[in-house]
């Protein structure tokens, strides 16, 4: 049996995605970021003022910038345990599934925490999808940290 894939799935499953789907937000980490409050000494790369109230003297600050994409979002809730021989699993608190691309696979390594309708959560583990070529990501978020 011979399986023949339409050469569009990407563009089908995006429509898909553009139909039911919600902008969330990555935050990435930026680093590298110059300061704008003190000037950089180019002999030591960091700070003419070594007090600096904004990078603490070494120039370059660390920052965290949100980017915006389309996601399709599935909220898990208690009612729906994930059963398996060794007793329930918590799987996560949500799962959203963004476009593959470059791009988005580097926010997605980088990303500090997510906010989906108005909730941050953070990246359990994220897996790669598709067939007969990856064309999503889906991403395991959970509520808390710990």
């Amino acid at each position: 049996m011979t399986i023949t894939w339409p050469s569009n799935t990407k563009e089908i499953i995006d429509q898909i995605r553009d139909a039911i789907g919600r902008e969330i937000e990555i935050y990435i980490t930026m680093s590298g970021v110059p300061c704008g409050l003190c000037e950089l000494d180019p002999t030591t790369g960091l700070s003419t003022d070594p007090f600096c109230s904004g990078c603490d003297g070494n120039y370059w600050t660390v920052t965290t910038s949100g980017v915006t994409v389309d996601a399709h979002v599935r909220w898990y809730n208690s009612e729906q345990p994930l059963y398996t021989e060794g007793g329930i699993v918590h799987e996560g608190d949500c799962k959203v599934t963004i476009t593959y691309s470059a791009e988005n696979l580097n926010y997605i390594q980088n990303s500090k925490y997510f906010v989906v309708d108005g909730k941050e959560l953070y990246m359990k583990n994220y897996t790669p999808k598709g067939v007969p070529s990856i064309n999503r990501i889906a991403v395991t978020l959970l509520e808390d940290k710990g």
